[in-house]
């Protein structure tokens, strides 16, 4: 678990300049990770991930970790599909840690948080996320928490003429 001065809480509006902050960081420390790249995401406006906001049991929500002075550690994104057919399953995308809190439980206390908050949206089944496939780290992070590899998508992301694999994982509710 992390530290006792980590607090876990859903984001609002004016948490959205935080958390473009911190996933910016994310992708200029961590660019594989990600399948969208800093120069073009760094121009939007911290506005623009307003969609991504949300609170159980609506269909969207952003989980942040935050220290006593406030500043945000990490933060994880449920999106839920929006076709009938695909109400039963949503998405965890966009787990990000700040890389100088890393090693601290934050990841584990963000997913078993977003565990209990996905389990309140009606007639949820299942949770996908996709993770590059060498990050052995956070692929364990994740079979920790009850996810399981169901398939690999090669060559998901290219980087300055290198390719990554997407270990595409699931975790039934």
């Amino acid at each position: 678990m992390p530290a006792a001065n980590v607090t876990l809480r859903l984001l609002n509006d004016a948490d959205l300049p935080a958390y473009k902050a911190l996933r910016d960081t994310g992708l200029q420390s961590d660019p594989e990770a990600f399948t969208t790249d800093f120069d073009r995401a760094s121009l939007l406006p911290a506005a623009s991930y307003a969609t991504r906001l949300g609170r159980p049991p609506q269909d969207n929500f952003i989980l942040g970790a935050f220290d006593t002075s406030g500043a945000m550690l990490g933060a994880v994104v449920c999106e839920r599909e929006p076709l009938l057919k695909k109400r039963h399953e949503a998405a965890l995308i966009g787990m990000i840690i700040a890389p100088e809190a890393r090693g601290q439980g934050i990841g584990k206390a963000l997913l078993k948080e977003f565990d209990a908050m996905a389990r309140q949206l009606p007639g949820l089944e299942q949770v996908v996320l996709s993770v590059t496939a060498d990050n052995t780290h956070a692929v364990k992070l994740y079979e920790a928490a009850g996810f399981v590899r169901y398939g690999l998508l090669p060559h998901a992301i290219k980087l300055d003429g290198r390719y990554y694999d997407k270990a595409l994982m699931l975790k039934r509710l």
